[in-house]
């Protein structure tokens, strides 16, 4: 089969391999479409935990070619999207249902075989049924999920306000999930007007480019950083409300390091939460998908056939460039 391998950082190969055979609790998946997160240009980069070699790729949905000898057979021709994460079960986090912060976590596209590959085999207790579901649609439900989870975090009161810096991909699926929340109010900033613009016409109520909200005043009740950049999460205190809450959503490298005021959070009650993975989260995420309720079709910029990944790296981060979704 054809796939994309990362053998080291900075080293990544289009490769022909053995097509894996699944095991007895496992499914082997025809992949139909794997969106490109940043998470893997982190891996390619060396700034993410992951096994070298790996085939990465996340956020992917396929449709079941073969089951193992334990799996049910009603899963033959149906289509699927993956739940990443396979914790342990063994572990204190798993017995006190936080599978995602597994003292022995593996996530297939991290540590195990990934989606950016023709075929891929996953356990069956990774893979959701996407219905009618359009596999690009579907594609998102990991990223959703990854939001479901950043806001069981923190409290959203209805009636009340945000602030989010980072109009990409995940922050504009914050956006639509804090509003379907009950935040009527949903503010955001990004270096890239083309971005805001898409943000306006997902609901957001005011957008801003960093200038134009530099030194503001007004303060909100939830403010999310979705840039992973530690100087603006250093700044995210002062547009913070009296009892708020902020959310470390953005992936920042590891060893990155920002200052905070203490007696400030203190005297303020604020909040600061992080947020990690997902967790119990592919099913909700699909059903909102289904329903309509979470739009992503502004989100998919651009499609790319497997062998073109190298270039399609490349356009991570750009102003016009959102979602970048994988065929293979």
């Amino acid at each position: 089969m054809k796939a994309i391998q990362i053998v080291a950082p900075y080293q990544m190969e289009y490769v022909d391999l053995p097509t894996p055979q699944p095991g007895a609790d496992e499914v082997l998946l025809r992949v139909r479409a794997s969106g490109l997160c940043h998470t893997d240009v982190n891996i390619l980069e060396g700034e993410f935990h992951a096994s070298y070699p790996v085939i990465p790729g996340h956020e992917f949905v396929g449709e079941v070619v073969e089951v193992g000898a334990e799996v049910d057979p009603k899963w033959m021709g149906m289509k699927v999207a993956v739940d990443p994460n396979v914790p342990c079960g063994l572990c204190n986090a798993c017995h006190t249902n936080r599978q995602n912060q597994c003292e022995n976590l593996n996530s297939y596209g991290v540590t195990m075989g990934g989606g950016f590959a023709e075929y891929v085999v996953v356990k069956e207790g990774n893979i959701h049924s996407i219905g009618d579901l359009s596999v690009d649609h579907a594609a998102f439900a990991e990223p959703l999920a990854c939001v479901l989870h950043g806001l069981h975090q923190i409290p959203t009161y209805r009636g009340g306000n945000a602030l989010i810096f980072g109009a990409g991909p995940m922050g504009l699926l914050m956006l639509q999930s804090l509003k379907l929340n009950g935040i009527t109010e949903v503010s955001m900033v990004d270096l890239y007007r083309e971005r805001l613009a898409i943000a306006t016409e997902l609901g957001a109520s005011q957008v801003y480019v960093p200038q134009e909200i530099a030194g503001q005043d007004k303060q909100y009740d939830i403010v999310v950083d979705a840039t992973g950049v530690p100087a603006v999460i250093e700044k995210l205190p002062h547009y913070t409300a009296t009892s708020g809450s902020i959310l470390y959503f953005g992936v920042c490298s590891p060893g990155q390091q920002v200052k905070i005021e203490p007696y400030d959070i203190y005297r303020r009650d604020i909040r600061i939460a992080g947020s990690f993975s997902l967790r119990a989260g592919i099913a909700p995420a699909l059903k909102l998908l289904e329903d309509g309720f979470i739009q992503v079709d502004k989100l998919i910029t651009h499609r790319i056939d497997l062998e073109q990944l190298a270039e399609g790296i490349k356009l991570v981060g750009q102003a016009s460039v959102l979602k970048v979704i994988v065929q293979s």
